[in-house]
């Protein structure tokens, strides 16, 4: 098999450069398509069918629903199920337990025993007259020297 080098050379310029008298060359193995309008096909939409004239009395209809869409938004009107959770679940509930904090009655100082180990002060606090610490509740603690001391356990 006898082949030309012009013809040679013509074809490897064509595959290298991709452009010959400023014409665009495609590949050596499939030859290039004809422009549309020319190959002699009837005139057809991008879907590969061809177009469909409606009649001229017929008016376009609504375009049918997408049966593979989603017909709500995930998360769409949320914000209303947590609208009424709050109204009607969350501030009810702090207003009960409100009630339920400040109704109760404060309790009273129980019954003081002075054990050896209670109420221990080597040395004084920083403030005030030394004696009660810096959380101290008049309500509620007893201060060294207010207790009676335990009963005594003769067994």
């Amino acid at each position: 098999m006898l082949i030309r080098v012009k013809c040679l050379d013509h074809n490897l310029v064509k595959f290298y450069l991709g452009k010959i008298n400023g014409c665009r060359t495609y590949s050596l193995c499939c030859p290039p398509r004809p422009p549309p309008g020319q190959c002699g096909c009837p005139y057809q939409v991008p879907g590969g069918c061809r177009r469909i004239v409606p009649p001229a009395n017929c008016r376009p209809g609504p375009i049918a629903a997408n049966p593979c869409r989603p017909q709500h938004h995930h998360g769409k009107d949320t914000w209303k199920k947590y609208k009424y959770i709050a109204l009607f679940i969350c501030f009810p509930l702090i207003i009960v337990q409100g009630l339920h904090a400040f109704g109760n009655e404060v309790p009273h100082k129980g019954v003081c025993r002075d054990y050896e180990y209670m109420r221990i002060r080597t040395k004084r606090f920083p403030w005030g007259t030394g004696y009660k610490s810096f959380f101290h509740n008049d309500h509620v603690n007893h201060l060294p020297g207010d207790c009676e001391p335990p009963p005594l356990d003769c067994d």
